[in-house]
């Protein structure tokens, strides 16, 4: 399958949509992901733009594969079918929304276990360091982030692939590959649980 990229705005105006940070753009953001040796991949075709609506395109559809080096430990990170449910989650550095999300979150997933079968990736997305809290890696590692994260291209690949508009952004994948459900906004513990034993097949 050959590689493909899509390309969306880099440096984003953050504005605020019921719990969610969205953007526009001007010019490319010098993001810490811009060297080419270090550079993630996307493969596969893209999901169609996440809009929240009842009936999402994209449930069914097989989800992107992707690929890249941990923010926090440099080794290898690849989101494919591996016969295990994922749930990869998107979040931006100067986004107030995925700051609170993510220091609500980690302190959950430091006291709680995730469903056995379950996998969690993020992705960071969105860089522009004239925005704050940047870089990326010491915001996650400050706040004891012990998940994989890949970092997303300056173009915005991953987040264009797998049609994030705002942030904090879900998607649910089967173990198949293919895309459960996706979900946008802050979600806290009580609903990420309940979506990833969903996701699990066991009761809530």
């Amino acid at each position: 399958m050959d590689v493909k990229r899509w390309l969306i705005p880099a440096v984003l105006v953050p504005m605020i949509i019921a719990g969610a940070c969205r953007g526009g753009s001007e010019q490319p953001s010098t993001g810490s992901n811009q060297n080419p040796d270090n550079e993630s991949w996307v493969e596969g075709k893209a999901l169609a733009p996440f809009d929240g609506a009842e009936e999402d395109p994209a449930i069914g559809q097989p989800a992107p594969s992707v690929s890249g080096l941990d923010l926090l430990t440099g080794e290898s990170v690849l989101v494919a079918p591996s016969g295990r449910p994922l749930v990869v989650a998107f979040f931006a550095h100067w986004c107030p929304h995925c700051q609170r999300e993510v220091a609500t979150l980690t302190e959950w997933l430091l006291a709680n276990k995730l469903p056995s079968t379950v996998d969690l990736i993020a992705v960071s997305t969105f860089e522009a360091p004239e925005r704050g809290n940047h870089p990326p890696a010491k915001w996650l590692s400050d706040n004891r982030w012990r998940h994989p994260v890949i970092p997303d291209t300056p173009s915005m690949t991953i987040a264009e692939a797998f049609g994030a508009t705002s942030v904090p952004y879900f998607v649910f994948i089967e173990a198949d590959g293919t895309v459960a459900f996706r979900m946008s906004g802050n979600l806290g513990p009580d609903q990420l649980s309940s979506a990833m034993k969903r996701l699990a097949g066991t009761s809530i």
